[in-house]
């Protein structure tokens, strides 16, 4: 009899210890108390006479499912080291999405959104888009056939050499298509800058030189001396000593 009384007694021991509580309930000490909604935490917990307290997250906090969690959990921050942006914003009941900068792709995908963006592949001219990228894949490009090339950036067709030729394009160096009139334009603008660069030095050197040009103390006092004797000899004299009895005509 004590050894049924034990397993019984051990048995009842066990079930208290390893609380089954019912769907949205969750275990505390001998309780089972019931949980908080998505968007709420524990602020105190049930006791034999008391239900749950529960109080709502704060900014950049949430918690997505009903919980009896006494914390909020923190919104994810998406790393722009990453190229990574907030696609979907966090609110109190949902985490934050990350997603892509413009003009980048999702290389590396996690468990739960995108955790590393690439930058895509820019299709030269010469080639053509064959594959047009999405967010999680890169664009594939692939050289012109034979007798066509293209002449933008992520051209999605090539065009046969006669008809560039027929709109001024020639074949480069590299075996992509160049224009004629915009390399003349480039040239023009090129040399018309150079050269008003080149009357702009001419006028602030000679603007210098006039300013540095300073002449010999020599020269400079042999000037002066001939404007004094110019002076004298143009300005008249009256003789002091005279009489001007004397002087005036009979």
């Amino acid at each position: 009899c004590l050894k049924v009384f034990a397993v019984v007694l051990v048995t009842q021991l066990d079930r208290v210890g390893a609380l089954d509580c019912g769907l949205g309930e969750y275990p505390i000490g001998a309780e089972c108390c019931p949980m908080c909604a998505a968007g709420f935490r524990v602020f105190k917990h049930c006791t034999a006479d008391s239900s749950t307290t529960c109080i709502p997250c704060v900014e950049d906090t949430y918690t997505d499912h009903p919980n009896g969690l006494e914390h909020c959990r923190k919104c994810k921050l998406c790393d722009k080291g990453a190229n990574l942006v907030p696609e979907v914003a966090c609110t109190y009941t949902k985490n934050t999405v990350c997603g892509c900068l413009p003009g980048y792709f999702c290389s590396y995908f996690g468990t739960e959104d995108c955790e590393l963006c690439q930058r895509y592949t820019v299709c030269f001219p010469g080639t053509m888009v064959k594959e047009r990228g999405t967010k999680t894949t890169d664009n594939v490009c692939e050289a012109c056939p034979p007798g066509t090339s293209s002449i933008a950036n992520m051209s999605y067709s090539c065009t046969p050499w006669p008809r560039l030729k027929e709109n001024g394009w020639v074949p480069g160096e590299d075996g992509n298509p160049s224009s004629d009139s915009s390399v003349t334009v480039i040239v023009g603008s090129v040399v018309g800058t150079l050269l008003v660069v080149a009357a702009g030095l001419t006028y602030i050197w000679q603007r210098k030189k006039r300013k540095t040009h300073v002449p010999r103390n020599g020269q400079q006092d042999q000037t002066l001396l001939s404007m004094e004797n110019e002076d004298q000899t143009t300005v008249p004299m009256q003789e002091t000593g005279a009489d001007p009895e004397k002087t005036r005509p009979e």
